[in-house]
């Protein structure tokens, strides 16, 4: 039987944009196992997806993945993350992948010059590099029943709003600020989600509006956190990989903020609908293809003179 390894190790969000690349070689090759590379702690985020064969957690040890990987004689390789990590491992594997097309040099005109050459959403740009043809399904997320969330056992009552507080770096995170903003203009009830990092701004939100917030941050595992989006009745989220997930579950209620990047380096939710919240007033968009953790001009706003009124009018329209 042939065997297909695609490579892909890490974010959550970047791993969930190669999900429709996995389901479209599934159906190109129905009698091909598939099987994914990935760092061991996101392998998770392959659980019970069909169009997946086998996943191989990579821990740290290349060489000794490497050799694990060779047994399994795969005829192709498709590199979906081309970074030195996944060049050495092909190297190792002694096989010449299929590899996307990252667009780095547009991507930095992008931020350097405000001009914008991308050729639209990255998973259609990596199916093109890659010569598939998209299915027009979107992205996938499988939630295992033993994940599923049972709200009353958090003191949740619906309709409520979602609010995935973080990101990965501070300039894709609303000011601290705009958060009691938002919050206290949100009549519904408010449960945040997020890692350790999130927690404190969880924490200290829930103090100021203890009747209103509820913190789950670090309390709900990935999984968790998918089942609670998927009940929520509106969700908010930065550029984070919280936005794909709740992407992947079509939420037909999502927003997305946006700060120091842009909706147009082509990460916004793939295939599902959602309204972007962001400050198109600013020439200093976007200033980063990935978020930094401090405003180069030091004013921060893209996220300090950002307008809510659209959540605002969203919530009090539930």
């Amino acid at each position: 039987m042939q065997k297909i390894l695609c490579i892909r190790f890490s974010s959550i969000g970047d791993i969930l944009l190669t999900t429709p690349i996995v389901r479209v070689l599934k159906a190109q090759f129905p009698h091909a196992e598939i099987h994914i590379a990935t760092k061991a702690s996101f392998a998770h985020l392959w659980a019970g997806n069909p169009h997946v064969d086998q996943v191989h957690g990579y821990d740290g040890n290349l060489w000794k993945f490497a050799s694990e990987l060779r047994q399994e004689g795969f005829g192709m390789v498709y590199d979906l993350h081309k970074n030195l990590r996944s060049h050495m491992l092909c190297l190792l594997l002694g096989k010449f992948p299929k590899q996307i097309n990252k667009y780095t040099a547009a991507r930095k005109a992008f931020v350097q010059t405000k001009v914008n050459t991308l050729p639209g959403h990255l998973v259609d740009r990596n199916f093109a590099s890659l010569g598939l043809v998209p299915d027009g399904q979107g992205l996938d997320y499988f939630i295992l029943d033993s994940a599923h969330v049972k709200l009353a056992d958090y003191g949740i009552k619906s309709p409520f709003v979602l609010f995935a507080i973080g990101a990965a770096h501070q300039t894709k995170v609303l000011s601290y600020p705009k958060m009691i903003e938002l919050v206290d203009s949100i009549p519904q009830q408010i449960v945040l989600i997020g890692d350790d990092w999130d927690e404190k701004m969880g924490y200290r939100l829930a103090t100021l509006f203890p009747s209103k917030v509820i913190n789950l941050c670090t309390k709900t595992s990935i999984a968790q956190s998918a089942s609670v989006i998927q009940q929520a009745s509106m969700v908010i989220t930065h550029d984070s990989s919280m936005l794909h997930v709740a992407a992947a579950l079509k939420h037909p209620n999502l927003f997305t903020i946006w700060g120091s990047t842009h909706p147009g380096l082509g990460f916004t939710p793939y295939q599902t609908s959602f309204t972007a919240i962001e400050n198109r007033d600013l020439a200093c968009r976007p200033c980063s293809t990935q978020g930094s953790n401090v405003c180069p001009l030091g004013h921060f706003n893209c996220m300090n003179s950002l307008d809510l009124s659209a959540l605002k009018n969203a919530a009090h329209a539930l």
